[in-house]
């Protein structure tokens, strides 16, 4: 069974992330693509959130926290990459 804080943080996220896509198709943010794909990963794992409520809980738990593992890792590559970029 879902819970209604996990629908609420899936429809805030979402609307978060087209603000960002919206602001990185413009130009309007710097284009760095693992922070994006890491927020992407963040979607994805509050979509299984919500999914795993309703069918197979333990292969959309496991989907979730492998999502939000490799989110972590695509934003310590982003934070690496700018660091390394920020030097030269």
């Amino acid at each position: 069974m879902y819970q209604i804080s996990e629908v609420l943080n899936l429809i805030f996220d979402s609307v978060g992330l087209l603000i960002t896509l919206r602001l990185f198709w413009t130009g309007l943010i710097p284009k760095f693509h693992f922070l994006i794909l890491g927020f992407f990963c963040i979607w994805l794992s509050n979509i299984f959130t919500v999914v795993e409520g309703y069918f197979f809980p333990d292969f959309f738990n496991i989907l979730e926290h492998s999502f939000f593992f490799i989110s972590s890792l695509l934003f310590l590559i982003s934070l690496k990459k700018e660091i390394l970029e920020s030097l030269h």
